[in-house]
């Protein structure tokens, strides 16, 4: 009798149902001023931070990130604030959307400062709507 080392089973792995679970937002806590990470957070204040590094990382830039993780809204510095007006709203979904804890992005204003545009917009997650407000060099 030989016994083997694979194991049996009468289900395919492919018939497994698979759940689209969101997965738990508790993470660190990343104290911005500091620079230090200071505990734990999670739910709606999690999603904040996750959207303010979202926006502060350049995609492509780390090889530790995905390609679907960050923003390419620097693309835009020295592009004229007409072009930037047109293409920050798009930007903005392209950088958020790839997280499951947000639905949509919505009520962005954008002004004009003297060194770029200030944006504003109401992130949609699972956990509430999340006001963003930041500025952008162009």
């Amino acid at each position: 009798m030989s016994q083997s080392l694979i194991p049996q089973s009468d289900r395919s792995l492919l018939e497994v149902d698979m759940k689209n679970n969101i997965m738990p937002s508790k993470t660190f806590y990343i104290d911005f001023e500091s620079k230090k990470i200071v505990g734990m957070i999670e739910g709606k204040k999690a999603i904040e931070q996750s959207i303010l590094l979202a926006l502060s990382t350049g995609r492509f830039k780390y090889l530790i990130f995905s390609w679907n993780y960050g923003e390419e809204i620097n693309h835009l510095i020295g592009k004229p604030k007409d072009l930037a007006r047109a293409e920050l709203p798009r930007l903005l979904k392209e950088c958020l959307l790839v997280d499951d804890r947000i639905s949509s992005i919505e009520d962005v204003v954008l002004t004009d400062v003297e060194e770029g545009l200030h944006v504003s917009f109401t992130a949609v997650t699972v956990h509430g709507d999340i006001p963003i407000e930041r500025e952008v060099k162009v």
